[in-house]
């Protein structure tokens, strides 16, 4: 069977980062025990498992916002994980007296840092994104102000009359979702000043799964709850036009989709361990012995 293994993979750089931070909090002996993880650090359940054998305690529940997940936590350290929060939750846990360890990924905090400077200058705020996403929930909660889309259908429901219009988006959408969203943004707010923010690390993954080699099945290696992971998958199905399944590890592998196949890609999410993808690859290629 011939395996195409679509690159890049294994860590982006954002992912990298909140890993090294909480891995270097839990050795510091100067950073109060214990160390929570407000939400998953990264949407990957075996890297929250690690820390969480590490000593580390997860706070999660997809039913409550960060906000509400705070109260569960009355001493040591808090984590934000890469998707950042709002400037609500950051001053109750400072009110809490909690040590903040902020490991919120550098391109959400430029999405932050200029909502605040457009709402400042009298500017309305359109962010597209995911509903339900942390990201999302970060953003929005810096300001009720701010009109959320996810589809355009929506474009076509706001009714804003300030002509002063700015619009971002959520930095793991998919590229190819979002056009259509622009589109209809441009027709109906044709002064409105759009900045696509979706992180290159994102970016370089999709196109390169668009313009992957015919295949007769690609598999996209990552967290079922994570959104850049998912958006791969609509990529290879919608663009690529490639039958495509979705698996966590080995043990999550499909392997009846393996049968009567001659060719197969292989791409991952940008908080995937490569070790992880390693481990798939070395099983199908020894399948083929």
């Amino acid at each position: 069977m011939k395996i195409q293994r679509i690159n890049p993979q294994g860590y982006c750089n954002g992912v990298k980062r909140a890993i090294e931070i909480v891995e270097n909090a839990i050795q510091n002996p100067d950073i109060p025990k214990p160390i929570h993880l407000l939400g998953q650090i990264i949407h990957n359940r075996f890297v929250v498992e690690q820390f969480r054998k590490k000593g580390v305690i997860i706070i999660e529940d997809k039913t409550k916002t960060r906000e509400e997940l705070l109260q569960q936590i009355h001493s040591g350290s808090v984590v934000f994980s890469a998707h950042g929060v709002s400037p609500n939750v950051y001053s109750i846990a400072q009110k809490k007296g909690l040590t903040i360890i902020d490991a919120t990924c550098k391109y959400v905090l430029s999405i932050h840092k200029k909502i605040k400077q457009y709402l400042e200058n009298g500017y309305s705020c359109i962010y597209i994104g995911t509903k339900n996403h942390p990201e999302c929930e970060g953003v929005l909660g810096m300001d009720s102000s701010i009109y959320f889309v996810s589809s355009s259908e929506d474009i076509k429901n706001l009714e804003i009359e300030n002509d002063k219009i700015y619009v971002t988006n959520q930095t793991t959408l998919s590229l190819y979702d979002q056009k259509d969203i622009i589109k209809e943004i441009k027709k109906i707010y044709p002064s409105a000043i759009i900045e696509d923010m979706i992180c290159n690390a994102t970016t370089i993954r999709q196109e390169a799964m668009a313009k992957q080699e015919k295949v007769d099945l690609c598999i996209v290696v990552g967290d079922k709850s994570s959104s850049n992971t998912k958006k791969l998958v609509e990529v290879s199905q919608k663009i690529a036009k490639i039958p495509t399944i979705l698996c966590e590890s080995l043990e999550d592998l499909d392997r009846d989709r393996l049968k009567n196949i001659s060719s197969v890609s292989i791409s991952s999410g940008a908080s995937t361990p490569k070790e992880i993808v390693d481990e798939i690859i070395d099983y199908i290629e020894k399948s083929n012995e």
